[in-house]
């Protein structure tokens, strides 16, 4: 009973983790590359 709370707690984990991890590396490539094209402009 315990082992099978645990798993749903990893899988908990791993759902909520897994995409918001994901989510931050998309974000800080986007805002890596606008900086990158607005450099390249001038505006910045």
């Amino acid at each position: 009973m315990v082992g099978l709370y645990v798993m749903r707690i990893f899988f908990l984990l791993f759902s909520l983790v897994i995409p918001a991890v994901i989510l931050y590396f998309v974000i800080k490539l986007a805002v890596k590359k606008a900086v990158k094209e607005l450099k390249d402009e001038g505006t910045l």
